[in-house]
C-alpha cells in the first residue's frame, strides 16, 4: 500500500493549487427600495350614514274595472301603452242603458209639462180666489197639485241623471296619466259590474323607493333627534341617497316622505318610503325598447327608466356633516381583522397605523382621525396606496406621487422625492 502514498500527494497537491486559482465571488448587491404611490388623504365634510336594500313602488296602481254589467264591445290601447288621463280604454255596449236614457228622458219632459200645467192652473185659482169666484178648498187643490208635479219633475230629473251617469260607464278612461298593462278581457266578453279586471294602471312618475330599517339603527336615530343633533323629517326635509343595480354610486336623491306607525314585529323593521321623479329615457335609447317607427308622442313622454319592483340601494344619512378624512380603498389593508394603513416618516420608512373605517364613498374610504396615541391617519401623512404588498413596517421605500397635502390642514408636510423610474 505504500505506492499509493505519493499518489495521493500528488493529488491534493494539485487540487489546492487549482484552488489558489479560483476567481474570488461578487459581493452580494445591496435590494434597491420598492417602489410605493403615496397620496395624502382628502379632507371634506362627510356624513354618517346607513346602507338598506330596498326596491320600487307605483305611485299610484287602479284595477281598471267596469261599473255595470254587458258585453264588452271595444278596446281602444294596445298592452304595455302608456296612455293620459282621460283616454279612452273600453267601450261596454251601450244600448240597454241608452234607451233608459231616452226613456227618463221623456218621463222627465212629462213631468216637466205637467208642472208648467199645474203652475197655469194655480195661477188661474189665485185670481178667482181674489175675486171671490173660487172657494178655499179648490185653491188648496190647486196649490197641492202644483206642488206634486215639482216633486214629481224633481224625482224625473234624478232618475235621468242616474241614467246618463250609468250609461257613462260604458265609456270607460284613463283615470290618471300612467302605463297600462295587458287586457284580460277581449271584446265579446260579458263584463260584470264592479267584479270583472279589465286592466292595470300603474304611475310611474313620481315613483316610491321603500326600505326597511332595523331597530338599532332606529334607536340610534332617534337618540341622535333627541340630542339635537339630527332633524327630524317632520320638521325639515331629508333626503336619502339611490343607488341601482348596475352602478356603484348613488345617483339620485329622495326626501322622505313616509314612515310607519309601527315595526312589523316579525322582523324588527320600519318601514321608510321616500318619492322621486321617475328620469325619462334618452331618444338614443328608444329603438331598443318600444322600436323607432312604433314610438308615439306618448311612448316619448311615458318611457321610464325605473319600473316597480327594482331593486335599490338606499344610503339613509344618520347625523349631520362633519370634517372627515378620505383615503383610497386600495390603500387599506387587513390583519386577522384589524384594518390598517402604512404612511411614510420624512425618512421616507414605512410606519405601520391601525386605522377605523368609515362609510365608503366610490372609491375613498371615510377613515377616523389620528388619535391621541397616534393611530390613525393626519391629513399630512403621506399613505401608501400601491405597492402595499411589497412594504413592511421599519422598511424604506421609494414614494411616487403625493401632490400637496389638502387645503386647510394648517401644514404643507415633507414632499415626496421625484419618481426616478427606471
Amino acid at each position: 500500500m505504500t505506492h499509493r502514498l505519493p499518489a495521493l500527494a500528488l493529488f491534493l497537491a494539485a487540487a489546492a493549487a487549482l484552488a489558489g486559482c479560483a476567481k474570488p465571488q461578487p459581493p452580494l448587491v445591496k435590494a434597491l427600495p420598492p417602489d410605493v404611490v403615496v397620496e395624502y388623504p382628502t379632507a371634506r365634510g362627510v356624513t354618517d350614514f346607513e346602507d338598506f336594500t330596498g326596491h320600487t313602488e307605483a305611485y299610484r296602481v287602479v284595477e281598471v274595472r267596469p261599473q255595470v254589467t254587458g258585453l264588452l264591445e271595444k278596446v281602444y290601447f294596445k298592452d304595455g301603452d302608456f296612455v293620459n288621463a282621460g283616454d279612452r280604454l273600453f267601450d261596454i255596449d251601450d244600448d240597454y242603458l241608452q234607451a233608459q236614457r231616452d226613456g227618463a228622458e221623456a218621463a222627465r219632459n212629462l213631468a216637466r209639462a205637467k208642472r208648467d200645467l199645474a203652475k197655469t192652473l194655480l195661477a188661474t185659482a189665485e185670481k178667482a180666489r181674489t175675486g171671490s169666484a173660487l172657494g178655499a178648498d179648490e185653491y188648496a187643490k190647486a196649490r197641492a197639485e202644483y206642488e206634486a208635479t215639482i216633486a214629481a219633475e224633481k224625482v224625473a230629473e234624478f232618475d235621468l241623471k242616474k241614467a246618463e251617469t250609468t250609461l257613462g260607464y260604458t265609456k270607460i278612461a284613463a283615470p290618471y296619466t300612467g302605463r297600462l298593462g295587458r287586457r284580460m278581457v277581449d271584446p265579446g266578453a260579458v263584463v260584470k259590474e264592479n267584479d270583472t279586471a279589465l286592466t292595470r294602471l300603474v304611475v310611474v312618475d313620481p315613483i316610491y323607493v321603500s326600505f326597511d330599517i332595523d331597530e338599532r339603527t332606529l334607536l340610534r336615530v332617534r337618540r341622535l333627534i333627541a340630542g339635537g343633533k339630527v332633524t327630524s323629517a317632520r320638521d325639515a326635509r331629508l333626503d336619502v341617497q339611490v343607488g341601482l343595480a348596475d352602478e356603484d354610486g348613488f345617483s339620485f336623491a329622495a326626501p322622505l316622505t313616509f314612515a310607519d306607525n309601527q315595526l312589523d314585529p316579525n322582523t324588527g323593521t320600519l318601514r321608510l318610503r321616500a318619492e322621486m321623479p321617475n328620469p325619462s329615457l334618452q331618444h338614443h335609447a328608444l329603438p331598443a325598447v318600444v322600436g323607432a317607427a312604433a314610438a308615439s308622442e306618448a311612448d316619448l313622454r311615458g318611457l321610464k327608466l325605473l319600473s316597480p319592483g327594482m331593486f335599490v340601494r338606499v344610503r339613509l344619512p344618520v347625523g349631520r356633516e362633519h370634517p372627515g378624512l378620505l383615503i383610497p380603498e386600495e390603500a387599506i389593508g387587513s390583519d386577522q381583522g384589524q384594518r390598517f394603513v402604512y404612511v411614510l416618516n420624512d425618512k421616507d420608512e414605512a410606519v405601520y397605523r391601525r386605522v377605523r373605517l368609515g362609510p365608503q364613498e366610490g372609491r375613498l374610504r371615510v377613515i377616523e382621525p389620528a388619535d391621541k396615541e397616534g393611530e390613525g391617519v393626519k391629513p399630512t401623512d403621506r399613505v401608501v396606496v400601491s405597492g402595499l404588498q411589497r412594504v413592511r413596517p421599519g422598511s424604506k421605500v421609494n414614494p411616487r406621487g403625493g401632490g400637496q397635502p389638502a387645503a386647510g390642514s394648517g401644514q404643507t408636510g415633507p414632499k415626496p422625492p421625484a419618481a426616478t423610474g427606471k
